[in-house]
């Protein structure tokens, strides 16, 4: 009996983690159901090609998020970098790489900077990066005024490379959610947990506070540049508005991923998760013929609802300390 009631706490205390797995394993189920062609190698090739920009943003998005901010600067800064790429790239792998390490570098800066002044004057997230934000929308605008470009078919064929059939993104997602395993427990993953979780007692205990902010806030950027330059390849075009749906939807992959949206708790894996429902649901709105426009409706009650549950974990996990 003992061991009975310790199982069945532990399971009450747990199920909210597992809550995203569940989600995707009876999103799955329901479209196969549906449309059995959803579990076929071609399919779940292509989703993932599609996905990868949206785990990409998501990922810095988390780090942001863990750290007891968030970032809305990222949909500018894929604007910006797809915009240039589009534009300045060229088509000798010279120019091609080094404007995708110069998107690198405007991205980690521009997240540097928002980090900076987040950290330094104390300004609200949110104020920081809608100005941030604004500022790269415009000049996204100035550097390509409507979708077009130029994009070299060698930079494509990079990009979307697929090693045996498998693509280079589903490989580069593996190597992530492995990475993450090993930097969760680094000092610079125990630190990000710890500002995000309570700052001043991070400052007690000796953490750089100002750096770990700087930090996550500047990878944050980088994941959005690296964004910006697969959705080049992804889109084969640029657009001054490529952006414009990954301030929403990476917010709302890492909180139904489990990230707690007021910080120190969550992590990329679950994000990736996250993702991944987010495309379900679309690919499960399609399916059933129904319009796209509930689509932006049922994302928000899903960010609603993960919202919800984590704040009731955690006032649940403080009543019980």
């Amino acid at each position: 009996m003992a061991y009975i009631n310790k199982a069945s706490i532990l399971v009450r205390k747990n199920w909210i983690a597992w809550a995203p797995y569940i989600v995707l394993i009876i999103l799955t189920v329901m479209m196969a159901a549906i449309n059995p062609n959803t579990l076929s190698g071609r399919f779940l090739v292509n989703k993932s090609d599609s996905i990868f920009s949206l785990i990409l943003v998501s990922i810095g998005q988390t780090l942001v998020l863990l750290s007891g901010g968030f970032d809305l600067s990222v949909g500018g800064v894929v604007c910006v970098t797809n915009s240039l790429m589009a534009v300045r790239m060229g088509t000798s792998p010279g120019t091609m790489l080094l404007w995708s390490l110069v998107c690198l570098l405007i991205g980690l800066g521009i997240g540097c900077f928002n980090g900076f002044v987040i950290a330094k004057t104390k300004m609200q997230p949110f104020i920081a990066t809608l100005a941030t934000q604004s500022i790269c929308y415009g000049a996204a605008l100035l550097i390509l005024k409507k979708d077009g470009g130029e994009i070299s078919p060698v930079f494509i064929k990079a990009v979307m490379y697929r090693v045996g059939g498998i693509p280079l993104s589903v490989i580069l997602t593996v190597v992530i959610i492995f990475a993450w395993f090993y930097v969760r427990r680094t000092p610079f993953g125990l630190s990000l947990y710890a500002v995000g979780g309570d700052e001043k007692a991070a400052h007690l205990n000796s953490i750089n506070v100002f750096r770990m902010k700087v930090l996550a806030y500047g990878l944050s950027g980088f994941f959005a540049a690296l964004t910006g330059i697969y959705r080049t390849a992804q889109l084969v075009s640029g657009s001054p508005t490529a952006g414009a749906a990954f301030v929403m939807t990476s917010i709302t992959a890492a909180v139904i991923g489990g990230t707690v949206i007021t910080g120190g708790a969550g992590g990329l894996v679950g994000t990736i998760v996250g993702a991944y429902i987010l495309r379900g649901i679309t690919d499960l709105l399609v399916f059933l013929r129904v319009s796209s426009y509930w689509t932006s409706l049922v994302q928000g009650v899903l960010l609603v609802a993960a919202v919800a549950l984590t704040s009731y974990a955690k006032l649940r996990k403080n009543s019980e300390a």
